[in-house]
């Protein structure tokens, strides 16, 4: 599988065959992670694996309570949720959040170190460098799983109670943060799936002002002519 496939194959999963993953696949993803940005060696970036059926239970006693369906209608209804598609994926995925991390056939804790506190007001946005970073490399390792025929779902601490429960049980260090959790897995038989239909590329893409579209042909020929008598060379790739 290219990269282009595994980019549109890559798809959110909760539901999960009983099935682990082979170690060696699961490095592969790992790595992936590390292969993204990094402006800083020391980010501190850290991927703990827990696939000991019992702490992973302890870290879904941090945050899981069961919810009648009525219950869970209603909390969606407050988040005033206005797609029918998007309330279906929330209706769906949140009775799954404890059983996604307990079926998982890899679950991986994502840690990264953060100057300041992460949810303190910033000066700037580079003082967020490390925790966009993380992120990129958590979609490197959706894109790696996706090729390998892997699905997962991330879960992000919904509370600092939340996050002090994942310290306190895997011992993580106080001056790491936790981005999430990350659910990996081969994807069960009727799992469903979620998400709007994208139009063409050219719905989302502006050129060299805000509202800009100018016309091109299907080829894209119409906007490397453009560049080329602007004069215009690509930057480079970080």
């Amino acid at each position: 599988m290219d990269t282009d496939q595994a980019i549109r194959a890559r798809r959110t999963i909760r539901d999960f065959e009983p099935r682990p993953i082979d170690r060696a696949a699961l490095d592969r993803i790992l790595e992936a992670g590390l292969r993204a940005p990094m402006h800083d060696p020391k980010d501190g970036r850290r991927f703990l694996v827990v696939d000991d059926g019992a702490v992973r239970a302890e870290l879904a006693r941090g945050f899981w309570r069961e919810r009648t369906s009525e219950e869970t209608a209603a909390i969606v209804d407050s988040w005033e949720v206005e797609l029918p598609e998007q309330r279906a994926m929330f209706l769906d995925a949140l009775p799954k959040q404890a059983s996604m991390l307990l079926s998982a056939g890899a679950l991986v804790i994502v840690c990264f170190r953060q100057a300041e506190p992460l949810l303190e007001a910033k000066a700037n946005l580079h003082q967020l460098n490390a925790f966009a970073e993380v992120w990129m490399g958590l979609e490197n390792m959706l894109v790696a799983a996706a090729a390998e025929g892997i699905f997962g779902v991330t879960k992000i601490p919904s509370t600092p109670a939340e996050t002090t429960h994942i310290r306190q049980v895997l011992g993580i260090p106080e001056d790491y943060e936790v981005s999430c959790y990350l659910a990996l897995g081969y994807p069960a038989a009727a799992a469903p799936t979620f998400g709007p239909e994208l139009g063409a590329v050219d719905a989302y893409v502006f050129e060299n002002a805000w509202g800009r579209t100018p016309p091109r042909n299907d080829s894209g020929a119409t906007r490397r002519a453009s560049r080329r008598e602007a004069g215009g060379t690509p930057g480079p790739v970080t």
